[in-house]
């Protein structure tokens, strides 16, 4: 529990300043979570020297964005200002995460939801899974199989100049992102933020309107290192671990496909190399995402 006087910040409710909070908050500008709560000792101290029981949210950001001016850089505290005037503010953010299986698009969604407070957080599995129960696998053939497998349900009229695999994998996703448009919809009536991960995301079944929504932020994660991917596949599955790598060659066709296509189209590209912070590249994408968004209101 933290020591000292209670400071209470008021903004559109009342809430107790936690320097942990805080620390976490910073992150997405590029701070450890040691260096995050440290620095917030230090705006915790500011705080206490003002002798006040209850400050605003605004001045609260201002003192925080002053201490990342003189320690950082101005544009380190402009971020932080903005990142603050998005979560006041009613401005969904959507981000895409695509990627082949076992690329780490999961716990990448997952960190920088919470990095932003963004409670929808959607798979692509799921979206599969709920259109598998209203489309038999007699109406749907292709729904019904895994991605990297969609290929043995090919009717024989396709040509064989198409890589089976890749034409399997593309009728499977078309699919499955009909269910995504629902959710997409669903989210922009209730203008919520929303990331949206999985491998089905291929940027050629999105409108190019939607891509190029100011408040949208596609973005495809690569293992460039085969062995590096064959691990992450052995590591982060189960039930399903046997079939992945002895498909693994489907998978990495799957990869490449959604590497050119995000390439054709100019879109974000992370790679995840072993030593690099992914996480921490991510943030900046989406950082940058959000001061353009907010700068242009």
């Amino acid at each position: 529990m933290e020591k000292g006087p209670q400071i209470y910040i008021q903004g559109k409710t009342k809430q107790l300043f936690s320097r942990g909070i805080l620390a976490q908050k910073l992150r997405m500008i590029g701070f450890s979570l040691s260096e995050g709560y440290e620095f917030s000792i230090q705006i915790y101290n500011d705080l206490t020297d003002l002798q006040k029981e209850t400050i605003s949210k605004q001045k609260l950001d201002e003192i925080v964005s002053s201490h990342l001016t003189n320690s950082q850089d101005v544009s380190v505290g402009n971020k932080y200002l903005m990142i603050e005037k998005w979560r006041a503010s009613n401005i969904p953010l959507w981000i895409f995460i695509s990627g082949a299986i076992g690329a780490g698009k999961s716990t990448l969604s997952r960190q920088i939801a919470g990095d932003l407070g963004i409670q929808h957080v959607i798979g692509t599995q799921v979206v599969r899974d709920i259109l598998r129960k209203v489309l038999s696998a007699d109406v749907m053939p292709e729904l019904h199989s895994s991605s990297y497998r969609a290929y043995q349900t090919l009717r024989p009229i396709y040509s064989s100049r198409f890589d089976e695999v890749l034409l399997g994998f593309e009728n499977h996703s078309k699919l499955v992102n009909i269910g995504v448009d629902a959710v997409l919809s669903r989210a922009e009536k209730e203008s919520v933020s929303i990331v949206v991960e999985g491998e089905h995301l291929l940027p050629a079944f999105f409108d190019e309107i939607i891509l190029n929504k100011p408040n949208v932020l596609y973005i495809t994660i690569a293992v460039p290192d085969p062995e590096m991917h064959r691990e992450n596949l052995s590591s982060q599955y189960t039930q399903e671990k046997e079939d992945l790598l002895n498909h693994f060659e489907n998978i990495r066709k799957i990869h490449e496909l959604l590497i050119n296509e995000t390439k054709i189209r100019k879109l974000p590209l992370i790679e995840t190399i072993k030593g690099e912070n992914t996480i921490k590249k991510l943030r900046e994408l989406v950082v940058d995402k959000i001061v353009s968004l907010v700068s242009s209101q």
